[in-house]
């Protein structure tokens, strides 16, 4: 049965590679993430050749398949960081949760420290090259409406907000999505997004 951290999910193939990890220097393996980081994210290109990865084979002393479930897994550990934009030290304390040795948590995270600005601003770029959703323009209004009671009373205001979206390729293509919020629901979302900012000013 899969383990989970508040990050990752520690199946049996995860374990393995976390085992194997562990017995790796670690001034190797920050190598081999160092340029796993570089690829992330790349289409039509890998991290590393058919002669690099036999080259890997020996210099980390493992066979094929073994390589194979160490590189998945530190791509699997790369990718979860990116999507949650975690901090170094947070991703030491998951890495170690998951089983993976203090040393080699630490290593990891200083590589993601050092790399994920550029990480990062590579994966947003390709997304909006990829012709994805774009917020353009943010538009609100408050609406309040009279209760039924009596003229003189107010029921609870609302906030109107309206996101232009650009789609597509060449971003011509462009709709407004309009949502209608309470007090409570607006401040869940401002809570939402210091957050994201907070994350990425940690990474800036």
């Amino acid at each position: 049965m899969a383990e989970e951290t508040a990050l990752f999910t520690v199946t049996k193939r995860v374990k393995e590679a976390i085992l194997l990890i562990n017995g790796l220097d670690e001034s190797k393996m920050a190598v081999v993430v160092k340029r796993l980081t570089k690829y992330l994210g790349v289409k039509d290109e890998k991290p590393f050749t058919e002669e690099e990865m036999e080259q890997l084979q020996q210099h980390l002393s493992v066979n094929a398949s073994e390589l194979d479930t160490v590189l998945e897994a530190c791509s699997f550990f790369l990718e979860r960081s990116a999507y949650h934009v975690v901090k170094s030290d947070d991703l030491s304390a998951q890495l170690q949760a998951a089983g993976l040795s203090q040393d080699h948590g630490r290593t990891f995270a200083g590589v993601w420290q050092a790399e994920a600005p550029a990480l990062l601003r590579r994966l947003r770029e390709a997304e909006d090259s990829g012709g994805g959703p774009r917020l353009d323009s943010v538009d609100w209004q408050v609406r309040l409406q009279t209760a039924r009671s009596g003229l003189s009373k107010l029921a609870d205001p609302s906030a109107i907000i309206s996101f232009g979206v650009r789609e597509g390729e060449s971003g011509k293509d462009k709709r407004d999505v309009v949502v209608e919020m309470n007090q409570e629901q607006l401040l869940a979302l401002l809570q939402k997004l210091d957050t994201a900012q907070a994350q990425l000013d940690a990474l800036s």
